[in-house]
């Protein structure tokens, strides 16, 4: 895999070029990655999301939603993009699902805990090579401890960096020796919370491996709705920090939903890679994202739509006026409001149409703004909306889509009562 600047601009960020030779992919970044569940995009068939764009997506594909593919792929020998239905995609492969929290706790001394839909599995550094050898990714990260967040303790930090360095050494040492990884490529995981000498401890142990095709900055929230509160301030503080230690011709990646304002901060900070998980933790909790990233037409806009919102029960214009996606050209507010209430399940297909197709135009204005140098405008107009208030883009889950018979929602909130260990 090739990583080339192309344009670095004095305050915006940068224009870089994705070019991974073995599937003979380019993508321009700052990138957005498809989540998936199992290898599809959540909600979406492949013919729908084709009506939201004709571009192969890249496809995130989490370790704990896959792992029992390993056997059938391992026979299957074609990759696991052409397996799910994507062949001409490129994949990139993490061990958490970023879309759903992540329970604290469980950490063995050699094996880090694999939440997956059979439950918790205990995860050692061997075993999680083995299932990189079956499911042969493009690109994919060493297996590394980042249960942190603002609120770990130092103890638990250090545990996270060390443990990550004994675990990324394994996979290292044997992606370098492996025939059939060869061609793969393989993302350094970078630890630490949000203690700055943890991060630099946890860089100068990963960073002098001369094989890193890039970098992943973990470890700041506990995935799903938690990474849409995390605190920008102290985020880009640590970000930047760990930016200044790293090779700046290699991508760094950051996964999570990060809200629109911090992805584009982070952008500013030469972060390269992002994913879609913010788009699916909104349409899960039924709301449309209807924030205006257009610089040319400042407005008033709400950051997104409450569709529960009985307000919007003969309301018969569009998510979003002007918006050109599928769900906005065709239906209503009222009508996707009614879809909440009968629980129909075109109402989440619709609201995903919708919230991917504005993510992704978003992100095209986000590479417009780093070219022309115009990032600081675009940011300024996501804090404040038209407003003279700081808008606030976090997600709160929708109380009314809990499901209270469900076992292993209530399996895994049982667990996450766990301490640390």
């Amino acid at each position: 895999m090739n990583f080339v600047i192309e344009n670095q601009s004095k305050s915006s960020g940068r224009i870089g070029r994705l070019e991974h030779l073995e599937t003979e992919t380019s993508v321009q970044t700052p990138v957005l990655l498809q989540c998936t569940k199992g290898g599809s995009i959540p909600h979406l068939s492949q013919e729908v999301f084709s009506y939201i764009t004709q571009d192969a997506p890249i496809l995130l594909i989490s370790l704990s939603n896959v792992n029992y593919m390993a056997d059938a792929l391992k026979l299957y020998k074609k990759g696991i993009s052409t397996f799910v239905g994507y062949p001409n995609s490129l994949n990139i492969l993490t061990v958490r699902d970023v879309c759903e929290t992540t329970p604290s706790g469980f950490n063995d001394k050699d094996m880090v805990p694999l939440f997956t839909r059979r439950g918790k599995e205990p995860l050692s550094s061997e075993q999680y090579m083995e299932l990189i050898e079956a499911i042969s990714p493009d690109i994919y990260t060493g297996l590394y401890d980042a249960d942190t967040n603002e609120d770990s303790s130092k103890k638990r930090v250090q545990k996270s960096v060390d443990r990550t360095e004994m675990f990324f050494n394994y996979c290292y040492e044997k992606h370098t020796t492996s025939v059939n990884l060869s061609k793969k490529s393989i993302f350094a995981p970078i630890v630490g919370g949000f203690n700055k000498f943890s991060r630099t401890l946890s860089i100068k142990k990963l960073n002098a491996k001369s094989e890193i095709a890039g970098y992943l900055l973990d470890g700041f929230h506990n995935n799903g709705l938690s990474a849409t509160t995390v605190n920008c301030a102290s985020l880009l503080d640590i970000v930047e920090h760990c930016m200044g230690q790293l090779d700046v011709n290699k991508p760094k990646m950051m996964i999570g939903a990060y809200t629109p304002l911090v992805v584009a901060e982070l952008v500013r900070q030469n972060v390269d890679i992002f994913d879609s998980s913010y788009a699916y933790v909104a349409t899960s909790n039924f709301k449309a994202l209807t924030f205006n990233f257009d610089v040319t037409n400042v407005g008033r806009n709400k950051p997104m739509l409450e569709i529960s919102d009985q307000a919007f029960k003969e309301d018969f214009s569009p998510l979003l006026e002007d918006c050109k996606c599928e769900a906005c050209k065709q239906h209503t507010r009222a009508y996707i409001h009614h879809l909440y209430n009968t629980k129909e399940l075109l109402g989440p297909i619709l609201l995903m149409i919708h919230n991917l197709h504005h993510y992704m135009e978003f992100f095209k204005a986000l590479r417009m703004a780093v070219m022309e140098d115009s990032l600081s405008s675009l940011i300024d107009l996501l804090r404040y909306q038209g407003t003279d208030k700081e808008i606030d883009y976090s997600i709160t889950e929708l109380p009314k889509l809990i499901n209270k018979s469900d076992e292993k929602r209530a399996m895994f909130k049982e667990m996450a009562t766990k301490p640390n260990q």
